[in-house]
């Protein structure tokens, strides 16, 4: 099923409007989560509204709440998110974290009480935009952890993502976003919704042994960190920097509760360090001497971080966003329970 981006749009927000939540909320998770699905990144895109509707239902996340700042000084802010929308407390962070780093060179901000904040990446390369530099450490996800420490075979942490972003001459920022899991839980509901099994080296059973079937990450089972001991360590540290930083705990710890995620934003100005002309065009030098690297067997070209997903997101604007069974049949789910007729596929 292929759905165009403005009518997909549509019906997610008025599905969270439906809910309860308040206009500029539904307007603003909505356009990110589609915008997600744009970029290629399905697992976290709209597969995550059957999700926020259910937390809502059972008032883990209240729709209509805005953001408002808990502490402040001239580079730190620390937001209470209210439990509301992940993307609504992460847009709030970043934008204070941005305004404050033009005039002060360096700020940061951490979320508290933020839900599900979606594509990490979406949220730093709002810096690039402004021509700084943006930093992202998250921790959190469902109590009790689903990532197993290196040589562990039991739950921990979170997937624990990290992102970064920095701006270019030609204004196509660099962007790197990754869970320090192997693979995002979110990409193993994927692949659950569409009956598909995984590669070998993402899950393991609840026993710790390796599988290839989704189903088993539900059953008890964990994901692995990324590249071994150093993902794993990536990993604890987002639970120190996003996490303990901010007061929000570990997913491990007996009193954690619900589910959110802890987030510490650190923008950077780059006109503090050096003229920002001659950043921007050495940016652009060795992102070019990058692409010209000798592409390896197997593959056509040496690809930028950041760049399969704007490439994605030009052919999606294009042909639609490609909405698998499984999603969809959420989605029709949601629907029918608010009464909302279908998008136009």
């Amino acid at each position: 099923m292929l759905i165009q981006a403005k009518i997909l749009t549509t019906f997610v927000r008025d599905l969270f409007l439906a809910a309860g939540s308040s206009e500029s909320n539904a307007d603003l998770v909505a356009r990110s989560l589609v915008r997600t699905n744009l970029t290629g990144h399905d697992s976290h895109g709209v597969i995550r509204v059957p999700q926020y509707l259910e937390m809502i239902a059972d008032g883990r996340l209240n729709p209509a709440v805005t953001p408002v700042v808990e502490q402040e000084t001239d580079v730190i802010t620390v937001v209470d998110g209210g439990h509301t929308f992940g993307q609504v407390v992460a847009d709030f962070g970043i934008r204070a974290a941005i305004k404050k780093a033009k005039t002060q060179g360096i700020a940061a901000t951490g979320l508290k009480n933020s839900q599900h904040v979606g594509r990490l990446g979406e949220w730093v390369e709002l810096a690039a935009q402004n021509n700084l530099i943006g930093l992202g450490f998250c921790n959190g996800g469902t109590p009790g952890g689903l990532v197993t420490p290196f040589g562990g075979a039991g739950r921990f942490m979170g997937t624990n993502p990290f992102a970064a972003a920095v701006p270019t001459e030609d204004g196509e920022p660099i962007v790197i976003d990754f869970a320090t899991s192997v693979v995002a839980e979110g990409k193993v509901r994927l692949a659950r919704n569409k009956g598909d099994t995984l590669a070998e080296g993402l899950i393991q059973t609840k026993d710790g042994l390796p599988s290839t079937d989704p189903n088993d990450l539900y059953a008890g089972g964990t994901l692995m960190p990324m590249g071994g001991h150093k993902g794993s360590g990536l990993s604890f540290l987002m639970e120190l920097l996003g996490g303990l930083l901010l007061g929000q705990g570990s997913p491990k710890f007996a009193d954690y509760g619900k589910f959110r995620n802890g987030v510490l934003f650190i923008v950077l100005s780059i006109e503090a360090f050096r003229p920002l002309a001659p950043f921007l065009a050495q940016t652009s030098e060795l992102s070019g001497l990058f692409k010209a690297s000798p592409p390896a067997p197997g593959f056509d070209e040496v690809l930028l971080p950041g760049e399969p997903e704007r490439r994605m997101t030009k052919m999606r604007l294009q042909e639609g966003i490609p909405i698998d069974d499984g999603t969809w049949g959420g989605l029709v789910d949601c629907a029918e329970r608010f009464n909302l007729a279908l998008p136009e596929s």
